[in-house]
């Protein structure tokens, strides 16, 4: 990955309403979270780091020789996860972060390395994230599936659960894929400076966020840039549902 040089937090909760215990779910024999640190591990990060609330998911993590540390059960989202993480690492402000999501065990490194490169060309933004295209009315419409809308330089307008935006035209019953929109499909990768997630902790959650349950409208609340690219590679599904994980049990290795 060249010389730059940045860490990986890996947030890991126990507690998920979809799919609860999710991190200790086993993947062809695996728990998920490994999967995601071994993954995350390849990425040529200086350090490898995963934040967890749970004793359990602690323990296993250490016991397979990995770097973990424990953090508070009350955080709002996984931003505020990584913020103790930098707290309790003793990164300095100056340090790239790469938040590497725990249900996201196949992330390709060449869109880790896309958004390294895009926090490099744009200073003044204050996160790096990525986006892929939406083919299908049914993702336009599931609100599992988040949108992304962005001005013409790629700074992100707003992130929703909605189907944004929204096509008067097209969206009768039953809806159909609007033929003149092109839908972006936002990625849970993240780059940013632990300087800024000093500053994003600090910050209450916005209305936005709680609304919509996205803590990226956070950042855009409160007048920070975020600066998103359409991702070199396919993005393997995360898993989220007992769906996923059949679809993964599925896959050959």
């Amino acid at each position: 990955m060249s010389d730059f040089q940045f860490v990986v937090c890996v947030p890991a909760r126990y507690a998920s309403s979809r799919l609860p215990g999710k991190p200790l779910i086993k993947l062809k024999g695996k728990e998920l979270i490994l999967w995601a640190v071994e993954s995350a591990q390849s990425l040529g990060a200086s350090q490898v780091v995963v934040a967890t609330d749970d004793a359990r998911i602690e323990s296993l993590v250490a016991g397979a020789g990995h770097q973990v540390v424990m953090t508070s059960a009350t955080h709002q989202s996984g931003t505020d996860r990584i913020a103790e993480c930098a707290h309790l690492m003793g990164w300095s402000d100056d340090t790239w972060v790469l938040n590497y999501q725990g249900d996201e065990p196949q992330i390709p490194v060449d869109n880790v390395r896309q958004v390294i490169d895009m926090v490099q060309q744009h200073p003044e933004a204050s996160i790096g994230t990525l986006y892929q295209e939406i083919t299908r009315i049914e993702q336009v419409m599931d609100p599992n599936c988040v949108k992304l809308v962005t001005d013409h330089t790629g700074r992100a307008l707003y992130f929703s659960r909605a189907p944004i935006p929204y096509s008067q035209a097209t969206f009768g019953e039953p809806p159909s894929m609007p033929p003149e929109t092109s839908y972006k499909h936002h990625i849970g990768l993240y780059m940013y400076k632990v300087s800024f997630l000093k500053k994003f902790a600090a910050l209450p959650p916005s209305e936005m966020e709680l609304l919509e349950s996205l803590e990226q409208l956070r950042a855009l609340a409160h007048g920070e840039v975020i600066v998103a690219a359409r991702a070199t590679q396919v993005m393997p599904r995360g898993i989220d549902t007992a769906e996923d994980v059949a679809a993964f049990e599925r896959q050959a290795d």
